[in-house]
């Protein structure tokens, strides 16, 4: 699962133009969102994605499917923030964009909480030697039957937890799909079967974390630096 995470990426650091390369991925530096520290999907932000022409454009979180009636988007957006890669190819919400609409979501890191009895712990999960990763996801055009008006989505695709990320999401067990930035054109424009081959294939110790302020547990804006930054040295890891 995966209902939050950060944006905050520096286009002219060195390292991120040296790995936008590698993954032949071009960022609009306008779309990259400020402050993009805590993103939080329930809100159904506006954030950068990548697709098959490996440019940045805009799109809202919650993904809206083709058929869908005005009444029912709203509901359907709370339902669509994340995709079981598992299921994503059969269920009716995700099947056409599965088949025809992958996108990457890039990120600097994402936030999940680890379950100590009746305490929940935050995270800030990030990648262990690059500024940025992608997330797996998929996108689909909606256009509003009354105003003509086309409307861009997406999702993030979920896979089960490896053992990092067991240890911190230890209720659920799940994770983003992340792709390595070499297999970036792939995921975009290879096959079904490519996509699926692609979904497990992130090195086992590609990410790494930090606990972070337990005012992340508290439903008001935490889109502020302290919300990536360690709390405490109350470090797992």
């Amino acid at each position: 699962m995966c209902f939050s995470y950060s944006v905050n990426i520096n286009l002219q650091n060195k390292p991120t133009q040296e790995l936008l390369s590698q993954a032949q991925l071009n960022l609009d530096p306008a779309l990259i969102p400020q402050p993009g520290f805590f993103l939080n999907g329930f809100s159904h932000p506006i954030l950068p994605i990548v697709t098959q022409s490996q440019n940045s454009e805009l799109a809202e979180w919650g993904l809206i499917p083709n058929w869908s009636q005005p009444q029912q988007i709203s509901e359907l957006q709370k339902l669509s923030l994340n995709a079981r890669s598992e299921t994503a190819s059969v269920k009716p919400m995700f099947k056409n964009a599965w088949l025809n609409n992958p996108c990457l979501i890039p990120a600097t890191g994402f936030f999940e909480w680890k379950h100590q009895g009746k305490t929940k712990i935050p995270h800030f999960i990030f990648p262990k030697n690059h500024k940025i990763l992608f997330f797996g996801g998929l996108f689909s055009d909606y256009k509003h039957p009354t105003s003509n008006q086309w409307q861009r989505s997406f999702t993030i695709l979920t896979t089960a937890a490896n053992p990092f990320m067991a240890e911190i999401h230890n209720t659920k067990q799940r994770m983003p799909v992340i792709i390595e930035p070499k297999n970036a054109p792939l995921w975009l424009k290879g096959s079904v079967n490519d996509r699926d081959f692609l979904i497990n294939q992130m090195p086992p110790d590609f990410l790494t974390a930090f606990t972070v302020n337990p005012n992340l547990n508290k439903p008001s804006d935490r889109n502020f630096p302290w919300s990536i930054q360690p709390f405490e040295h109350h470090t797992l890891f």
